[in-house]
């Protein structure tokens, strides 16, 4: 078992006990708040900010809303040269169902399949921009560079990027909420330099068109490898699966062919752990990604790798400086939990509740990373909630008054990550009805296409 302190965990627990302040709670409204990102988190803050009378300011990098769910055509870097930051690709649907994935108390369209496609899902975010007279408050083509603590206050730096001008605003109180699926993950193998063929990550992925009739390997079985699995095996002349995942396997296509990890490469191909090979033209790795906070100086007072934040009082909250929150930093959750941190950090920033010490904060951390590690976990699952997230949803409403999540949305998360490893091919064909707060129903529902009811451009 790897121990779950590192050098990096240990000198920054030692350095906030010893240099904890008095510097206690955020127990007044404050002056204004700067928040960075204006995808799904971003928009769910500046809703609460906005309703509990907060002054703030959201500052976007692109020239649009709604983070990692709008489609851009564009590879590597968008339309005014900043690395892309959405992840979004043609006729993706979601992976689990959308009740899940709602704001509270705006709800999808009745009538909306559950597993609605991308595209719908930005409209759903453009119309609850519209609902909440947000955009007025939002400061696109603002790409932040630094955040630093400075008298008392926070430096957000950012350049116009229709100018190159460099800008440095005080803020009070700051958000990060940039999201984590901008910064993928590039594994390495002996011999990859060497490959004459194309390979890219699935951040950059577009369109299924492009691989048609082509050799293509697919690298990883996570959402995204999985989805790509469904999308290329039935227009691909091969398509090669590695990856190590156990699951009901669909019959893709008489050309799909499952292969383990990943040995090394040639100058055509790929061998791999068996020692087997195969001939392949396009790699598509379905890695992942990690956290990209490369704004953040060092004197924010927190320890950050692509891996995880830290220490954070309920996730969210920076323990040496609490007039700084973040956002979308746990994992293995639901968009709903997104939405109750920013519920939660509004609330914080307009005085409506009061944060424990510091000391009792650090307390609280250290106690569940010392849980944390009596499960054999290591530091990297630090902001993991997983199987504690309806309690997770319990704790913040009991300490800010965070509109509870009504358990149920518990319940269709754990169904529907069983239910889609055991039939992958067609659990987005059922419709789920909520009965009560604690149940849920389902019927199957297939349609040709998916419509979208939410009509907004």
């Amino acid at each position: 078992m790897t121990n779950i302190w590192s050098s990096a965990t240990l000198l920054c627990v030692l350095t906030l006990i010893l240099e904890v302040t008095d510097v206690l709670t955020v127990s007044k409204p404050i002056e204004r708040a700067c928040v960075i990102g204006a995808g799904y988190s971003g928009l769910a803050v500046a809703r609460y900010l906005q309703e509990y009378g907060v002054n703030y300011t959201v500052f976007e990098a692109s020239r649009h809303v709604g983070g990692t769910w709008r489609f851009d055509p564009h590879v590597g870097t968008d339309e005014d040269g900043l690395p892309l930051f959405t992840s979004m690709y043609k006729n993706l649907r979601t992976n689990t169902p959308r009740h899940t994935m709602e704001f509270s108390g705006f709800p999808f369209p009745e009538d909306t399949p559950s597993y609605p496609t991308g595209t719908c899902f930005y409209k759903y975010l453009k119309l609850f921009t519209k609902k909440f007279d947000l955009i007025k408050f939002i400061q696109l083509r603002s790409y932040v560079t630094s955040i630093k603590r400075a008298n008392d206050r926070w430096n957000v730096t950012y350049m116009r990027t229709d100018t190159r001008d460099n800008h440095t605003e005080e803020c009070d109180f700051v958000v990060v909420s940039t999201g984590e699926y901008s910064n993928p993950v590039w594994p390495k193998f002996e011999g990859q330099s060497t490959f004459k063929g194309n390979i890219i990550h699935s951040h950059d992925y577009k369109e299924p068109e492009a691989y048609t009739n082509r050799r293509v390997l697919l690298v990883g079985a996570g959402p995204s490898g999985l989805d790509l699995a469904i999308h290329l095996s039935n227009i691909t002349s091969k398509l090669v699966h590695s990856h190590h995942l156990t699951y009901n396997q669909p019959d893709f296509s008489d050309s799909y062919i499952k292969k383990p990890d990943i040995k090394s490469f040639t100058t055509s191909g790929v061998i791999f752990q068996d020692d087997t090979y195969e001939d392949v033209d396009d790699v598509i790795f379905c890695t992942g990604y990690e956290l990209a906070l490369p704004f953040l100086d060092e004197n924010t007072g927190v320890t950050k790798t692509g891996k995880f934040v830290l220490p954070l009082y309920q996730d969210i909250v920076n323990i040496r400086y609490p007039t700084m929150a973040f956002v979308g930093i746990s994992k293995k959750i639901i968009n709903r939990v997104l939405d109750a941190q920013a519920q939660y950090t509004a609330l914080l920033a307009a005085g409506k509740f009061e944060l424990p010490h510091q000391n009792d904060m650090l307390k609280t951390w250290l106690s569940r990373a010392h849980a944390l590690q009596a499960r054999g976990k290591r530091i990297v699952d630090i902001n993991a909630i997983g199987e504690a997230m309806d309690q997770y949803f319990g704790n913040l409403t009991r300490e800010a008054g965070v509109t509870r999540a009504p358990p149920v949305l518990t319940e269709i998360r754990d169904f529907n990550a069983v239910n889609r490893l055991e039939d992958l091919m067609n659990y987005r064909e059922y419709d789920y009805y909520i009965t009560d707060e604690y149940h849920f129903a389902r019927s199957y529902n297939p349609r040709m296409g998916v419509p979208c009811p939410i009509d907004i451009e």
